[in-house]
């Protein structure tokens, strides 16, 4: 999972399209990003806010393009490895939620669908 910080003026979708073409050399759209909702939990005294966000289309190859990643695979969601990065557990949790995931619990706080309230 790509992962990162939003820009000024940049939205969630945004953010999250430009951070997999930086990490993984994939491109998407932002119309091809859901915003799925936000993830609150604590990290000792640090409150985490995490924001998953679906990536429905893309293209290009998965690549290595930075140090700290390693590699980049597509995982079937019945072999994902072990254990996975906390927010990424919670991530895939929160958009899948009867995948059989450990990890420390957080608030999920979804976001509605394209016209409702």
């Amino acid at each position: 999972m790509a992962g990162g910080t939003v820009e000024p003026g940049e939205t969630f979708a945004e953010a999250a399209v430009r951070e997999l073409q930086e990490e993984a050399g994939l491109v998407a759209e932002p119309e091809d990003a859901q915003v799925l909702g936000t993830l609150l939990d604590r990290v000792g005294g640090v409150v985490r806010l995490t924001v998953p966000v679906h990536i429905i289309r893309w293209s290009g190859v998965p690549r290595q393009r930075e140090e700290a990643i390693g590699s980049w695979r597509f995982w079937p969601l019945s072999a994902l490895p072990q254990p996975l990065f906390v927010p990424s557990a919670q991530c895939l949790t929160a958009w899948q939620p009867a995948l059989p995931l450990d990890h420390p619990p957080a608030h999920f706080q979804p976001y509605g669908k394209p016209g409702s309230p």
